[in-house]
């Protein structure tokens, strides 16, 4: 009997890691966008849905990955949205408690120059070098974007 709920304690352990909503890698060079189909070369700009069935859907920039968001957002109801710190390349920040910076002088692959920061504090910093204007999700979520760059 011991050894039976050993097993079925294993499984479950390995279903549930399969569903995890937790960023997976980028392997820049290869993959591409789902938005707008170019591959993904810059971890300062790679952003990610992960699904409630833990399927990832990468992105070459922020505003890719809202636009797309919000273009099939019944799709992705209990999803989570990740970005790339922009200081720290691998450190995933959670997209709605993340700050962002609209950059007047870094260009992101699709041209929005969206930076994102894990606080307002650092972006700020960020700010006194380097000019642009602060964002939060909400407003990153409604950028309209302009395809034919």
């Amino acid at each position: 009997m011991t050894s039976f709920k050993t097993a079925v304690g294993l499984i479950l352990i390995v279903l549930m890691s399969a569903c995890s909503q937790e960023p997976v890698e980028i392997h820049y060079g290869s993959d591409e966008c789902a938005h707008c189909k170019m591959m993904i070369t810059d971890p300062h700009f790679a952003s990610q849905i992960v699904t409630e069935k833990g399927k990832a859907i990468k992105f070459d920039a922020i505003e890719c990955m809202a636009v797309y968001h919000r273009n099939h957002s019944e799709e992705f109801k209990g999803a989570k949205l990740w970005v790339n710190n922009y200081n720290k390349h691998g450190q995933w920040l959670m997209a709605p408690n993340a700050q962002f910076v609209k950059s007047e002088v870094v260009k992101s692959p699709m041209g929005e120059s969206l930076l994102a920061f894990p606080s307002q504090e650092v972006a700020k910093k960020h700010l006194q070098e380097k000019p642009g204007m602060l964002m939060n999700w909400e407003e990153v979520s409604k950028i309209k974007m302009n395809m034919s760059r």
